[in-house]
């Protein structure tokens, strides 16, 4: 998985540096809200909601977890008609670990 997120997160960098910078910066609070869940299809808004004081608004939040989706971290919950659900059942805690040493 290494080369494949190394090469989506390049692609990421190269076409919008602000967002590769923002996931940079809060990566540790998405890893929280992922963390925290207890649910295995939340909202943005459910995950953004059990956090404590976040020091970003709900829209950024809800934009750094499409980013998570690009790089194959977690899942669109698809079976709905709302596309902002998460699928995180597969969600592996190593993979955002990985992630976080490739941003560093």
């Amino acid at each position: 998985m290494a080369s494949s997120l190394t090469t989506r997160l390049e692609a990421l960098e190269a076409r919008s540096p602000q967002h590769y910078s923002t996931l940079q910066r809060h990566l540790p609070l998405l890893q929280t809200a992922l963390d925290d869940a207890t649910r295995p299809y939340p909202t943005g808004r459910q995950l953004y909601a059990h956090l404590e004081d976040p020091p970003l608004p709900a829209r950024t939040f809800g934009r750094l977890l499409a980013l998570l989706v690009e790089l194959e971290i977690i899942d669109i919950y698809a079976e709905r008609s709302s596309a902002n659900r998460y699928d995180i059942r597969a969600y592996d805690t190593a993979d955002l670990e990985e992630l976080e040493v490739l941003l560093a």
